[in-house]
């Protein structure tokens, strides 16, 4: 933890890097990674630059630290939800709670789409991220087959996996381009059709 001994009132009289790392989370999540300059990203957190450089080394490793974190609460979560699930009816939570702003769109597909202007470490982070997403995935859709009695080869089970990680990239940009509740339902249903 970082002390700052300054009299001025409204000024943080400490700050500590998982504060900072759940502010900019909050801010990149809501406006996108790239979207916005590094100065309105600290600003939203209250913190200098420097301090963000002092804590972090620079804007790629706090990008990282957002990213690891979305990823071990919220994505985790969302992975839980999605091994209990059958294909289907994960599709259409997911759907649904895009269409009533339960969730907002997933922070890793949106940054998945913009990872070419991140630094090295976030886009390898992303990388990571990914795999693990993408084996979640052909859990789910080997469950999936299961259920339904049908047989499975390993490249058409990577091939589905992932067209199901991108077509969740779809969604995600569906629901940002602000297209239609019927847009985002009839993409699902399409979708989920591609998987009986």
């Amino acid at each position: 933890m970082i002390k700052f001994l300054n009299n001025k009132p409204g000024r943080p009289v400490s700050i500590n890097k998982e504060t900072i790392t759940e502010k900019c989370l909050e801010f990149y999540w809501t406006n996108g990674i790239d979207n916005n300059s590094f100065n309105e990203v600290i600003k939203h957190a209250g913190v200098s630059k420097g301090s963000i450089y002092r804590l972090y080394g620079s804007e790629d490793i706090l990008q990282k630290n957002v990213l690891l974190k979305y990823y071990n609460t919220i994505m985790k979560e969302r992975l839980r939800i999605q091994s209990e699930s059958t294909l289907k009816n994960y599709v259409m939570y997911i759907t649904s709670s895009l269409i009533t702003n339960k969730l907002k769109p997933c922070l890793f597909y949106r940054t998945k789409a913009e990872k070419y202007k991140l630094g090295p470490k976030t886009r390898k982070y992303i990388e990571v991220m990914e795999k693990n997403i993408k084996k979640a995935y052909t859990d789910l859709i080997k469950r999936d087959f299961k259920l339904k009695n049908k047989k499975i080869n390993k490249n058409e089970l990577e091939d589905l996996a992932d067209y199901l990680v991108n077509s969740m990239s779809t969604l995600t940009l569906i629901k940002l381009n602000t297209q239609s509740h019927k847009s985002l339902l009839n993409f699902s249903k399409y979708l989920v059709k591609q998987f009986s």
